[in-house]
């Protein structure tokens, strides 16, 4: 069987992904099966120089891409349109033994090879360079022997033991050389080794067991099962290892001006640049969980099912610490945050205990399946990615130093990046977390209607409420507290006084667990199938979630950096989350035409319309040249401060910038929060987390299936030639189909610049005469219609 890469499509006509065999190789005794699987993706990014908004021009990029070759013997590729690719190969093998009437064992084993070359586009913000894309190859092994046992009519067991290994070592493509970022008036140009991927691998051992007993006693079936996972992580991660650079404008990058940022991650522990180096997170950690269950049918109508799960999350190793930290640093901290007095260094989270009640139910209205009713309620938890808490074992002032100042300029050498003169240890960022640090949990109750009519129609609706228990959140306990003063104004955000309680360290970030948020879906959907081949689905999903952390990076600092706020990331705002679904239409039509009754002949039709609210996002302050809006210590190289919304010009202090007046700004400033209903709403206070949306996408899918077959003896054997056509309105059209992006990073856009102070009170700039969909980005690769041809051989 022969197939490629899934689509939306899928839902209303199988693909098959590889080349499978099987068959017995002793009769009725032991069967086998094997499957391989050959991947070969190309994304394209197609760019168009013209919608740049930055100062430089082609002439003025080629000449950087000149000085980079001539004069450091780098090729910083092209900035182009760029073609990311994916090659991939699965192997997969498994053996079935009947080893008797009550015992069934099945091994199995997959193979998985993955080599990913990720460019990163260029935009109408910001030109990529081709070589600063990531390299990761990535190879997984994973084993599993299960055992199926059947003791009597009231007993059957369910055993797997299982064993799984991740080696991921994620490079930067081209040349050895520094990251460099260089602000281009409105634009931005990076090239260089992308400045996480410079010493990053990742080498994970998992063994698991797992069994699950079942009982049938009546008209009860009970469950009784335990899941344990046990870890062990090998993570070198030095962020920025190669070194970062910033600069305020090209000029000053040909010039070897003084940078405007420099920050580089460096190993204490061998002075290693790159991968092999000792300073690594090397860990072992455990996830049981224990749980049982009972299905009870009351009634031929009622069915009632009650659970218990416990997890326990335990992370056995320690990280280390100066001991100078719990004796001197660690009160200091604990008389400036009471979250301090939870947490110990060179100590991992306590393990916890963490139970998770369910109950749900099923009415079967008639005893005819036609009428449903369902629901249930009950709390879930989760589990963190381990990249958070290893953390702990390398930035933990001993293994990692860091330099934030480059006073002799750019050095092109890996090898001669700067180390900080005065770093004594310990020093540099410290990641910790609470002791009673909880996984994250939420309690969840949906309740639901299935129906049937005699017609054949089927209709489903349902609602879902999830409320947040337990999440994750960061402080930076090292940033002073202290309010230097407010912005005088109607912003009267506060200043801090920038400097750290102990100076030795950079940053003290400090996960903790927050049980603000919420999510709620409605949806509603209607199908039906006829028997002449036609098949119908139309669905609609509204859904709206709240968070305060999302939880959408590896990195401890930047989890802290991302953090949206007014008063500083230490207070963070709860607002939308950047998960919040709004409004999701999806409808499919599928009619097969069979040309002869057995299907050996048949041509299908598939349409498929999906409508989507755009993504949510937040209006940020811009802050260019390191500046930050509320003065903070730790990681800020991204602001995220909520802006305050004028309502009349005397509200803001816009300065003159690029020629304009601040009587011309005005006019564009209001006229740009007159075009966002969340600004305009917001007027006289400040904008809210995520308040607004990108502009709602419709797309649709065309597919055609033609088979081509014949019945040999019990089997149909057939060919099957296909044609998908994504985004199919586009082809039509060339302004259908569009998928818009926000314009900044991280579901984050600039609205206006922060310039400074003038004494206490804040001054600004802006220069966007760009609304509506104008100031949006358009997704180039999504908005366009892309065509693929396939044929499958398909026997069954």
């Amino acid at each position: 069987r022969v197939g490629g890469e899934r689509t939306k499509l899928d839902k209303f006509s199988e693909k098959l992904y590889g080349a499978s065999l099987g068959g017995p190789i002793v009769k009725d005794k032991v069967f086998f099966f094997g499957n391989m699987e050959i991947q070969r993706d190309e994304t394209p990014f197609p760019f168009d120089f013209g919608t740049y908004r930055g100062d430089s021009d082609e002439s003025g990029l080629n000449n950087l891409r000149s000085f980079l070759q001539n004069t450091y013997n780098y090729d910083a590729g092209d900035y182009g349109s760029k073609v990311s690719k994916l090659d991939g190969l699965k192997l997969f093998g498994k053996l079935d033994f009947n080893l008797s009437d009550q015992h069934k064992l099945t091994i199995r084993h997959q193979y998985t090879k993955a080599e990913q070359i990720s460019q990163t586009a260029s935009g109408s913000t910001t030109i990529n360079f081709g070589n600063n894309g990531i390299y990761f190859p990535s190879t997984t092994n994973s084993f599993a022997a299960e055992l199926n046992s059947r003791f009597s009519n009231t007993i059957s067991n369910n055993l797997i033991i299982g064993y799984t290994s991740v080696l991921d070592d994620r490079d930067p493509i081209g040349g050895d050389f520094p990251w460099v970022r260089i602000q281009d008036g409105a634009g931005a140009i990076q090239f260089g080794s992308e400045e996480f991927s410079t010493a990053n691998e990742l080498d994970q051992k998992i063994f698991t067991i797992t069994d699950n007993l079942k009982l049938y006693k009546g008209d009860h079936t009970i469950t009784l099962g335990t899941h344990n996972e046990f870890y062990d992580i090998y993570n070198t991660f030095i962020p920025q290892n190669y070194g970062s650079y910033d600069y305020a404008s090209v000029d000053d990058f040909l010039t070897n001006a003084a940078p405007t940022d420099y920050d580089r991650s460096y190993s204490l522990v061998d002075g290693i640049t790159g991968d092999g180096t000792a300073a690594a997170a090397d860990f072992k950690a455990i996830q049981l969980g224990f749980y049982g269950q009972d299905e009870w049918s009351v009634s031929n109508k009622l069915t009632l099912t009650a659970g218990l799960r416990i997890d326990i999350p335990i992370i056995t190793s320690d990280p280390v610490v100066d001991p100078s930290f719990n004796s001197q640093t660690l009160p200091s901290l604990q008389a400036q945050y009471d979250i301090a007095d939870d947490i110990e260094g060179g100590k991992a989270p306590d393990g916890q205990l963490l139970l998770s009640p369910r109950l749900g139910f099923s009415y079967d209205v008639n005893r005819d399946n036609k009428t449903v009713v369902r629901g249930g309620l009950g709390i879930f938890t989760s589990r963190i990615p381990f990249v958070w808490p290893g953390a702990m074992f390398n930035n933990n002032g001993l293994t990692l130093g860091y330099v934030g100042a480059a006073p002799d300029g750019f050095k092109a050498g890996i090898n001669e990046q700067y180390t900080n003169p005065e770093f004594t240890v310990p020093s540099g960022q410290v990641d910790l977390f609470v002791k009673n640090f909880k996984y994250p949990q939420v309690f969840r109750a949906n309740l639901a209607l299935d129906k049937t009519l005699d017609s054949g129609w089927k209709f489903t609706v349902e609602g879902i409420y999830t409320k947040t228990l337990n999440n994750v959140v960061y402080t930076n306990v090292n940033s002073d507290p202290t309010i230097d003063f407010r912005w005088a104004g109607k912003d009267s955000r506060p200043v801090y006084s920038r400097s750290s309680i102990d100076p030795a360290y950079s940053a003290i970030y400090v996960g903790s667990n927050t049980n603000e948020g919420y999510t709620y879906n409605l949806s509603g959907m209607l199908s039906k199938e006829w028997q002449s081949g036609l098949n119908f689905l139309l669905a609609y999903t509204y859904g709206d979630a709240e968070a305060v952390n999302e939880g959408t990076s590896s990195q401890n600092s930047s989890q802290w950096r991302g953090q949206v706020s007014i008063d500083g990331r230490n207070n963070p705002v709860l607002g939308r989350s950047d998960y919040s679904l709004g409004s999701r239409l999806i409808s499919a039509l599928s009619y097969k035409l069979k040309w002869v009754d057995s299907g050996a002949f048949a041509t299908t039709f598939s349409l498929f319309y999906e409508g989507q609210s755009g993504i949510p996002f937040s209006y940020v302050i811009g802050a260019r040249n390191g500046q930050n809006p509320n003065n903070e210590t730790g990681s800020t190289s991204r602001n995220r401060s909520l802006p305050y919304i004028p309502a009349a010009q005397g509200d803001i202090v816009l300065v003159e910038k690029n020629g304009l007046s601040p009587a011309q700004q005005w006019e564009l400033l209001n006229a740009f929060i007159e075009d966002d209903a969340n600004l305009k709403d917001s007027r006289g206070g400040y904008s809210d987390k995520n308040g607004s949306r990108a502009p709602f996408t419709s797309q649709w899918d065309f597919a055609i299936r033609q088979d081509l077959g014949s019945v040999f003896g019990a089997n149909l054997h057939r060919i099957q030639l296909s044609i998908d056509i994504e985004n199919f309105a586009n082809l039509l059209s060339k302004n259908l189909g569009t998928v818009y992006n926000v314009v900044g990073d991280f579901n984050n856009s600039e609205l206006y610049q922060y310039e400074g102070l003038d004494g206490q009170t804040p001054t600004f700039s802006f220069t966007n005469d760009l609304l509506g969909k104008e100031k949006y980005d358009i997704n180039s690769f999504s908005s366009r219609w892309r065509m693929r041809f396939g044929i499958r051989y398909i026997f069954n």
